[in-house]
């Protein structure tokens, strides 16, 4: 067997393995990917008093254009969507939408974007 034949199969196993790291999530150490419904009933408690950083700790989509909406997925295959006009001020609205898209009950509602 030549050198470049004996190379050929550890050389893909190194791409393969390289690939394999490169896909893996980047979420930050002990969170769940979600926001659980015991973590999510903290957060209601909270109520008006609620600001952008509770959130932090959570991976989120963003998904506004023109004000700040950010999308986290909760337990049981539902949305949590925060929104706001400015980062520097509590979230105007906080709704769960279902997985049909249908929004189903408003958490907070400050003042309506």
């Amino acid at each position: 067997m030549t050198l470049s034949k004996c190379l050929k199969l550890p050389m893909i196993l190194l791409f393969v393995l390289i690939l394999c790291t490169a896909c893996q999530s980047h979420k930050e150490p002990g969170t769940s990917g979600y926001i659980s419904l015991n973590e999510l009933e903290s957060l209601a408690d909270k109520g008006a008093a609620l600001n952008w950083s509770d959130f932090d700790k959570y991976p989120y989509e963003d998904i506004g254009s023109g004000v700040y909406i950010r999308k986290y997925e909760i337990e049981g295959e539902g949305q949590l969507l925060v929104r706001g006009k400015s980062l520097e001020k509590p979230p105007e609205q906080i709704s769960i939408v279902d997985q049909k898209g249908e929004e189903q009950d408003v958490l907070l509602c400050v003042n309506p974007i």
